[in-house]
């Protein structure tokens, strides 16, 4: 199978807030798409682990974290999987 043409991209309009990361965003409206988004990591004492959707302003450089429903599921999976497989690569 061949593609003809590209269907749009998906993309969401975002403020840069710096939430979830200690705040201190500039305010900047952007359009966040799937190449601006990674994972970012929060491990605490008990073991217990939470993977929270990150992108970095352009602007500022602060991060924000997005509300995962507002990332479509097969992002996350696609961000996950790669996410798996760098640390197999790395002997984790």
């Amino acid at each position: 199978m061949k593609v003809l043409e590209k269907g749009p991209g998906w993309g969401i309009e975002c403020k840069c807030t710096g939430s979830g990361n200690g705040g201190g965003g500039c305010g900047a409206k952007l359009l966040v798409e799937r190449g601006d988004i990674y994972l970012t990591h929060h491990y605490d004492y008990g073991g217990g682990h939470d993977v929270y959707y990150t992108f970095r302003c352009p602007e500022c450089g602060a991060e924000t974290d997005l509300d995962e429903s507002k990332v479509p599921s097969m992002i996350r999976w696609n961000l996950l999987d790669e996410f798996k497989s760098s640390h197999r690569s790395m002997g984790r």
